[in-house]
C-alpha cells in the first residue's frame, strides 16, 4: 500500500463543506465526497480521502492537504493529470506526492493558516463577491488590531467555538494580523488548530468591535470568562479561506 499526500484548492461556494454528509439518506455535495468519487473512478478501488481538518459550508481553500492509501502503482504525475481531468472546475489538485506510511494529513499537521477577507468599498466587484464579506460600516481598524493582539498565545477559546463542539478548547495562536489591501481588510491568523467556526467567530467579533457595537476589551473578557454570550456575530463563510497547512520535516519523501 502507498500513502499519497495531496494538496488541494477549491471554491467552496456550492459545497456543504469538506466532510461527507448525509441528509435524508442522501449524500450532500462535499469536497471529500467529490474527490473520493473521482479517485475511485481513476484507481478502480474504494478510496478514503482524509483531510487536514474540516472546512465549513462555503469556506474556500488555497492549499488544503489530504492523504489517501492505495494499492495502485500509478505515477503521481499521471494521477495528478487524471484526477484534475475528472474533478469539477471548482476543485483542483495542485500536487500529489508519495508520503511516509506514517503520514496523516490531520494528525501530522503542526500549523494551519487562514485568511478572512473583508471588502470595505461601496460596491463589490462581481468577480470577488464569492470570496469576501462586504462590510459597509466604517471600521475602527486601529482598535480591531489592538483587540486582535490579545488573541496571540495559548488560550481557552471556548467562547469563540460553536456550542456542543470539541471538549478540548485550548489552542495556540502563533500570529494574527489585520492588513489593509486597497478596499479590502485581510485578517490573517496562524495557529496549531482551530475549533469549529472559531475563525469566523473571531472575525465577526472583531468586526462588531470595529463598528462600535462591542466595547474595547471584549476579546480579553471573552478569553477570561469563556462565555460565548459576550461574542459578536459569527461572520459568514464567504470570505474565509484556508491558506496553508504546515507539517514537520518528516512525512513526505
Amino acid at each position: 500500500m502507498r500513502t499519497l499526500k495531496l494538496t488541494v484548492a477549491y471554491d467552496g461556494t456550492r459545497y456543504a463543506g469538506w466532510q461527507i454528509q448525509r441528509r435524508n439518506g442522501e449524500r450532500r455535495p462535499t469536497i471529500q465526497d467529490t474527490m473520493e468519487r473521482a479517485l475511485a473512478r481513476i484507481l478502480q478501488e474504494s478510496v478514503k480521502v482524509v483531510g487536514s481538518g474540516r472546512t465549513d459550508a462555503g469556506v474556500h481553500a488555497l492549499a488544503q492537504v489530504a492523504h489517501i492509501t492505495t494499492r495502485s502503482s500509478m505515477p503521481c504525475r499521471r494521477l495528478l493529470r487524471a484526477v484534475n481531468h475528472v474533478l469539477p472546475l471548482d476543485i483542483a489538485v495542485s500536487r500529489i506526492e508519495d508520503a511516509d506510511p506514517a503520514f496523516h494529513a490531520r494528525f501530522s499537521a503542526r500549523r494551519k493558516s487562514y485568511r478572512y477577507r473583508l471588502f470595505t468599498g461601496a460596491v463589490v466587484p462581481p468577480f470577488i463577491r464569492p470570496y469576501v464579506h462586504h462590510v459597509r460600516a466604517r471600521l475602527n481598524v486601529a482598535l480591531m488590531r489592538r483587540e486582535a493582539a490579545a488573541l496571540r498565545g495559548r488560550h481557552d477559546f471556548r467562547a469563540f467555538a460553536r456550542a456542543g463542539g470539541a471538549r478540548a478548547t485550548t489552542r495556540t495562536i502563533y500570529a494574527i494580523a489585520l492588513k489593509r489591501r486597497g478596499q479590502e481588510l485581510h485578517l490573517d491568523i496562524e495557529g496549531n488548530g482551530f475549533l469549529r467556526t472559531m475563525v469566523r467567530s473571531l472575525a465577526g467579533t472583531l468586526i462588531d468591535i470595529g463598528r462600535g457595537q462591542l466595547p474595547a476589551g471584549t476579546v480579553r473578557r471573552m478569553l477570561t470568562r469563556r462565555t460565548r454570550r459576550l461574542a459578536g456575530t459569527t461572520a459568514p463563510a464567504t470570505g474565509l479561506s484556508l491558506l496553508r497547512v504546515t507539517y514537520g520535516t518528516r512525512g513526505t519523501r
